[in-house]
């Protein structure tokens, strides 16, 4: 096993400092500039368009290179963190063996009801795509493939699959979101269009993408049903299969493993009550004119890491009490997990030195400028696809989709009138081409840490993902044709 995981550590590490040292000849060869930046109602810098500039040069050098991963920490703080409470916390939970007796329930339900076998997939797929549609999960599915991994290999599935139903059904989600507060919600506010506006459209790419992704899942998963071979972590598997049957010596689930449970299924409900936190509270405003926000002196925003963190913690605590753990067994369990997370966050902090490499070295808003430029001289469509592509360009350096909101839809916008789509359409193109590489590029930490929890080596994950990936972009070109022919708003 040790084996196998150095070579994991060694494959994915490389890419990361192959990159690292690509980004940093790149702050050697493109011109520095930067566009100017203000403040909008909502406190985020907004670049202005139309300011782009050259500025003093910023090479990086090989101590520049070093300090990267450093500055990486305190960039990602909140992840690693993040990422060491899931992993503690799900170890305790573990060891009470909550886990273990939940997952024998419903693979015995499964086996006693073969013919429902094949709603796993696709109801699993469905409800982790809705919680990305509507209200962004992101983040927050890395505390179920933890739970869908050995899920998965209990129906005689694999860890690939249990990695990709909550990471993959909520990234599809987040790419054609509907109400996506961190992708349609910020674009649309900063294109001045109406927000949440065609909706309709929207449900219509979130069906077909979600479609896609189920069956592109269910026929892999019938591949390895049949040879378990040629699965993506074959042998991983082999040594976690072996774990699962120690942990479900004891089968009959006791009433404290359901307490655990139902503390647990309990804890994500305020998960998602808190994200929708902001969005509930106005609906209840609007519908029974109670101002909850004013009234209970709430923030007027939804949960994020820090947040969800808090939340997980103490859910933590409230599991290892009910489990009736000892202080020292709570204690040990929980650093346990903490420690398992270590190796992952090492590599989040080297996956955020090469955006630091870049954003150091001044070279995104000339790589954008230069894009941009290219992009108004082309047919409508054609530029509605550059403009898809210009965001998957950007993503590799600005995961998130906020972030990319802010920076590239105040010069995206405006240049929608000039090229002859509408702003709705260029909307949509941002947020297509600004989510499909979030689920294998190495720079994301959401991406590095969910094949992590499965000890896939960075190289398979990509070379298994390309086919998926080629396949929704070119439905995402296809997806972009009828709006230019409808005058989308």
């Amino acid at each position: 096993m040790s084996r196998i995981l150095s070579k994991i550590k060694l494959n994915t590490f490389a890419i990361i400092l192959s990159i690292l040292a690509i980004v940093a000849a790149l702050t050697w060869i493109v011109p520095a500039g930067s566009y100017d930046r203000v403040e909008d109602k909502d406190g985020r810098l907004v670049v202005v368009a139309g300011t782009y500039h050259a500025v003093e040069a910023a090479p990086q050098g090989i101590f520049d290179l070093l300090k990267a991963p450093v500055h990486g920490i305190s960039k990602t703080a909140e992840v690693i963190i993040f990422l060491l409470i899931i992993g503690g916390v799900l170890n305790v939970i573990e060891k009470t063996g909550a886990i273990a007796a939940g997952i024998h329930s419903v693979s015995n339900f499964f086996k006693h009801n073969p013919h429902l076998r094949f709603l796993f997939i696709p109801l699993g797929i469905i409800v982790f795509s809705l919680c990305g549609a509507t209200f962004g999960m992101c983040e927050e599915a890395l505390i179920f493939v933890p739970i869908f991994i050995p899920l998965a290999l209990s129906l005689g599935y694999d860890s690939a699959l249990g990695t990709a139903i909550p990471f993959i059904g909520a990234g599809v989600g987040f790419a054609a979101a509907f109400t996506n507060p961190f992708t349609v919600g910020i674009a649309q506010t900063i294109a001045e269009v109406q927000l949440y506006s065609g909706l309709g459209y929207r449900l219509i790419i979130w069906a077909i993408c979600t479609t896609v992704v189920i069956t592109w899942l269910a026929l892999y998963a019938r591949r390895i049903r049949k040879n378990p071979e040629k699965s993506l972590t074959y042998e991983f598997d082999l040594e976690k299969r072996k774990e699962l049957k120690l942990n479900q010596a004891e089968t009959h689930m006791t009433r404290r493993q359901k307490l655990v449970l139902l503390a647990f299924g309990l804890g994500m409900i305020g998960l998602i009550l808190g994200v929708l936190k902001p969005q509930l509270c106005a609906f209840i405003n609007r519908r029974w004119g109670l101002d909850l926000i004013t009234m209970l002196k709430l923030e007027n925003s939804g949960w994020y890491i820090t947040e969800i963190a808090a939340l997980f913690l103490g859910v933590g605590f409230v599991c290892g009490f009910l489990g009736k753990m000892k202080m020292q067994q709570f204690t040990d369990a929980f650093f346990d997990g903490v420690r398992s997370m270590a190796e992952i966050a090492m590599l989040l902090c080297f996956a955020q030195a090469i955006v630091i490499v870049a954003n150091n070295g001044h070279i995104l808003d000339t790589l954008l400028e230069w894009m941009s430029s290219a992009i108004k001289h082309l047919h409508p469509v054609c530029a509605s696809w550059a403009a898809m592509m210009l965001q998957t360009v950007i993503d590799f350096f600005i995961p998130s989709g906020s972030s990319k909101a802010v920076l590239t839809m105040p010069i995206l916008a405006p240049l929608a009138d000039l090229i002859g789509i509408t702003r709705q359409t260029m909307v949509l193109a941002f947020q297509l081409g600004g989510s499909w590489m979030n689920m294998v590029i190495p720079t994301d930490p959401v991406t590095i840490a969910a094949i992590g929890f499965a000890r896939i080596a960075y190289p398979k994950w990509l070379k298994w993902m390309l086919p998926l990936l080629i396949v929704m972009y070119l439905l995402s070109f296809a997806l972009l044709i009828p709006p230019y022919l409808m005058k989308w708003q």
